[in-house]
């Protein structure tokens, strides 16, 4: 270290053990994740060996850029005066309403777009089915660097294509799908969702937009959005259609045909808490012209169905991604941290925190991927697990990222020498996303209220404890999962609609352990069958079973038989 004025006698300013502290910069965060290789291997196990190693090396490659360029180029867009700015006149003083995001920006977006991370189906060297493990993977990778400006207007894009494939019309999919995923095009991740307005968010039926038949197909919309996600080239958006009730869904160019600005006004970019590399702004429209996106009295439908329902995928997945990062970061911190003479990765209490963090996450991302799986089998379990993980995931990341801030101590608070409080600040502002926690919790309930899913949830739960408690040392971890999940199932069965309503965040607190418990238990019988004599996730699942004794009042057992052993919690930590 080179200090001024003759100071490198000043003691205080001598080397010390994190002079050479980089974080984890640099790495590979797909070879480094040893629970996403998991996943990957076991759900592709079907796939063809050429298509699992070019998935596998292509995953390998993003987590390479997520690493290096792409951590450095999110740090770099995160600054004061680098984030986007709202430009409403060009130089000659016509109205743009354009958003301007800075070079270190656009560059993120344009590596990850080129990489075919949401397009890579429409790139002509990829010779596989672009499957939904593979695409993903990618989007967890991606919010291991926070939304970062980009995960957002992932999600976003992707639901436009699913939207544009789904209900499009052929002239739809020609004009628009080249713009938000063609291989060549400018617009990285420039699709957007404008639902929101100040009169209703989740309920959208007390909207007040109204959108009125115009000539050739068009429709015309009149009136204000309050929360605009991703101000872009290409939005859907919602109205009602006038003199009726019906919320209609409508897909909406920033530029009309012959080339004018689209009818809308961009008031003004929200100050929020975090996701501050994308723009989120408020928007008047005045006469905007829009087309029919599917019937209009499938509106509300639709939106769910394709947009917002791959929304709350990837508000799970970006959940689990924070969360790998925070523990990343708490555990890297840790190796080099000295006090009272050893790394305060040695001390029982840090590795205990460490282990649990790493529980939590794999609590996360291994569930999420589990209901994409059952999606794709068409198991109705899946209608359950999909909000239940929205909401679950959501919350505990924030729990995460300020559990991992508190592990780093003071160095945790400063934004310049950690990610944590950048991510910290994103999980907050994902927990909101597509529905807050007693919004969501409302949709796992009416799931839970249909027999048929319900049954399916018990049937894919318990099948997985019954095959565990063959095995002496799972069974008592078995045993509680198998009554959270039946105390559950009663519940639901026999409590009446008013008390299920006042407790339905309790309800999915239950499902939810039952849900994790049967995940890692799966897990942990697979080894064995594969033959192994024990399987890590033995201690994973006797971690969470601790984690739920002390946060769920329905929990069944003896404490103690659940508490890690030093051994275990290095197991979980160094893996």
């Amino acid at each position: 270290m080179t200090h001024p004025n003759h100071l490198s006698e000043n003691p205080g300013l001598a080397s010390y053990d994190l002079t050479g502290y980089k974080g984890n910069r640099g790495k590979n965060f797909y070879e480094e994740d040893k629970i996403l290789q998991r996943i990957i291997d076991r759900y592709s196990a079907d796939y063809k060996a050429d298509h699992k190693k070019a998935m596998v090396d292509h995953l390998k490659g993003y987590g390479e850029l997520v690493g290096g360029t792409l951590d450095e180029l999110t740090e770099a867009s995160h600054k004061e005066g680098k984030y986007g700015e709202v430009v409403k006149y060009d130089r000659s003083g016509n109205r743009i309403d354009q958003i301007v995001y800075s070079h270190e920006q656009k560059l993120s977006r344009k590596i990850s777009y080129d990489y075919g991370i949401v397009n890579l189906d429409f790139h002509d060297e990829w010779k596989f089915p672009f499957t939904d493990l593979h695409r993903q993977a990618l989007t967890y990778l991606a919010n291991q660097n926070g939304e970062g400006g980009v995960t957002c207007p992932l999600a976003m894009t992707e639901g436009m294509i699913r939207v544009l494939q789904g209900i499009g019309t052929e002239e739809q999919k020609k004009k628009y799908l080249p713009l938000v995923a063609g291989k060549g095009s400018f617009s990285h991740f420039m699709a957007g969702q404008y639902v929101t307005e100040r009169v209703g968010g989740s309920n959208v039926g007390a909207n007040r937009t109204i959108a009125t038949k115009g000539e050739n197909g068009k429709w015309i919309l009149n009136g204000e959005k309050w929360f605009c996600s991703n101000p872009g080239d290409l939005w859907v958006t919602t109205a009602k259609i006038e003199d009726t009730e019906t919320v209609g869904l409508f897909l909406v160019p920033r530029i009309k045909d012959n080339g004018e600005l689209n009818g809308h006004h961009i008031l003004r970019k929200k100050d929020i808490i975090g996701s501050k590399g994308k723009l989120t702004v408020e928007i008047v429209y005045e006469d905007l012209e829009a087309e029919a996106l599917g019937r209009p009295a499938h509106g509300i439908a639709n939106l769910i169905r394709y947009v917002i329902r791959t929304s709350r995928v990837h508000v799970g997945l970006a959940a689990s991604g924070m969360s790998r990062r925070a523990f990343m970061e708490a555990r890297e911190y840790s190796r080099y941290r000295t006090a009272y003479g050893k790394k305060i990765q040695d001390f029982s209490a840090y590795s205990r925190e460490l282990a649990e963090l790493r529980i939590l996450y794999a609590a996360l991302v291994m569930p999420i991927f589990r209901g994409i799986d059952w999606t794709q089998k068409g198991i109705l379990a899946e209608q359950i697990s999909t909000p239940l993980m929205k909401y679950r995931s959501s919350s505990l990341s924030s729990q995460i990222t300020h559990r991992a801030i508190m592990a780093l101590g003071g160095s945790g608070i400063i934004g310049d020498y950690t990610c944590l409080p950048r991510l910290h600040n994103d999980c907050i502002i994902n927990e909101t996303w597509e529905g807050t926690h007693l919004i969501i919790t409302d949709h796992a309930l009416g799931a839970m209220n249909r027999t048929k899913i319900r049954d399916s949830y018990v049937s894919e739960l318990k099948k997985n404890f019954d095959a565990a408690k063959k095995y002496p040392e799972l069974e008592e971890i078995s045993k509680l999962g198998e009554y959270l999940l039946l105390d559950w199932n009663k519940s639901i069965e026999e409590k009446p609609r008013e008390w299920k309503e006042t407790y339905r965040v309790d309800l999915s607190d239950q499902a939810y352990g039952a849900l994790v418990l049967s995940e890692f238990l799966e897990q942990a019988v697979y080894d064995r069958v594969s033959g192994a004599k024990r399987s890590k996730f033995d201690s994973f699942a006797k971690g969470f079973g601790a984690f739920l004794f002390k946060t769920l009042p329905k929990t069944y057992g003896d404490y103690d038989s659940f508490r890690l052993d030093q051994e275990e919690v290095d197991e979980i930590v160094n893996w």
